[in-house]
Parts: structure tokens; C-alpha cells; sequence
């Protein structure tokens, strides 16, 4: 059971940190509803009892890419979790229910959350609970205080470029007054030069016919 989200945006007027649009869900008769949250609540997810022979409980996500959020080892109840929820997750059994407490949500927490279950030799799923969307809230003070954030940050942005461009167009001015002009003050000379030469000689000739 995999569900494969794109076209992930933000959505300012919503307030939401990404929108489904396009009908881009696959398969989404196979999550039962979406959960909305806002970033730094917390969210607890059901996993339903395993198949008999399960040695393991995964809590997987999805948004861009799959990421196991946890896994949880019914032989020894050893708990793996991944980096991204580390210290921010706990578990508690039931029986064989196995349920997880997400807390400080961010806004890379959004996304399906589903629950699957292995074997000694294979994987197994469980459908018994479809699983959820969990859609992040983005406070309004927030995305406005992350609007001025941009703004400000392209101001500091620009000023470097425009310095930058400033120095290249003052670059291939001296570029173009070493190709085009020196040459032709060069050339100038040269004719300054000869001209002055053709003159001496004129001269030289002229006293030598006195003589």
C-alpha cells in the first residue's frame, strides 16, 4: 500500500503547508480520512493488532520520499526510531495494539502516515486500519512573519548582486578599451612616427643639395 504525492505546495491562503491538487493521490480510497494539526501540536496514530506470526510493527510516512517514522520489535519491544522524529516520539502497548504519540509537529511531519507489519521472512500489511493524511497548520503569525523573512532576505540579496553586476560591466569597459582603443593609439603613433621620419629625411636631403 503506497500512496505517491506531487504537486506539493504551499497554500497561503489556506494556511496549509501543502495542498493535493490535481487529483495526485493514488490509491487514496486506501487512507480513511485526513487529520489537521497545527505545527507544534501533537498527533497519536493507532497501529491495530498484527498478523499472528508478526515479529514487528514499522509506522511508516510518505510525502516526498517514504520514511519509516518507527519500528517497534513485539519479540524483544526494542523501539527504532527514525532521526528525523528522534525525541519527539513515544509508544505504548495495548495487548497487541501498538500506539504512537507524535509531538512538536513541524511542517515536514505532514503527509500519510500508515502502519504495516513483518515476519520473520516477509512483509505483512495491515488492513485493518487504512491509515491518515496528516495535513500541518501553518500559524498566521507565522506565515507572515516568514513572508518579511523573503522580502528581507531578497533586499540583502540584491545588494551584493547589484554590486557584482556594477563590477562587470566596469570590467568589459576596460576590456573593450584594451582591444579597440589601445591598438588605435598605437597605430596613431606609429603614423606620428613615420611621418616625423619621412620629414627628417626631407630635411636631410635638402641641406645635402645647399651643399
Amino acid at each position: 500500500m503506497l500512496c505517491i504525492f506531487s504537486d506539493l505546495k504551499y497554500c497561503k491562503e489556506n494556511k496549509f503547508i501543502f495542498t493535493l491538487s490535481k487529483t495526485t493521490i493514488k490509491c487514496l480510497h486506501a487512507f480513511r480520512k485526513n487529520e489537521h494539526r497545527s505545527k507544534g501540536e501533537s498527533y497519536t496514530i493507532r497501529c491495530p493488532a498484527p498478523q499472528k506470526d508478526a515479529v514487528g510493527v514499522y509506522l511508516n510516512t510518505r510525502r516526498e520520499v517514504q520514511r519509516q517514522v518507527l519500528y517497534y520489535s513485539i519479540e524483544t519491544g526494542d523501539v527504532t526510531v527514525h532521526t528525523d522524529y528522534s525525541g519527539r516520539v513515544n509508544i505504548s502497548r495495548d495487548e497487541m495494539i501498538v500506539t504512537s504519540n507524535i509531538w512538536n509537529l513541524q511542517l515536514n511531519d505532514a503527509g500519510a502516515y500508515w502502519c504495516s507489519c513483518i515476519k520473520h521472512f516477509e512483509k505483512c500489511e495491515m488492513t485493518a486500519d487504512k491509515g491518515v493524511i496528516l495535513l500541518i497548520n501553518v500559524p498566521s503569525g507565522e506565515v507572515s512573519s516568514s513572508t518579511a523573512k523573503q522580502h528581507n532576505g531578497m533586499s540583502d540579496f540584491l545588494i551584493p548582486v547589484t554590486t557584482l553586476t556594477a563590477c562587470s560591466v566596469l570590467l568589459l569597459l576596460l576590456l573593450l578599451f584594451g582591444v579597440w582603443l589601445v591598438p588605435k593609439i598605437k597605430k596613431t603613433r606609429r603614423m606620428i612616427n613615420r611621418e616625423e621620419k619621412t620629414s627628417g629625411n626631407g630635411v636631410y636631403e635638402v641641406m645635402n643639395v645647399h651643399r
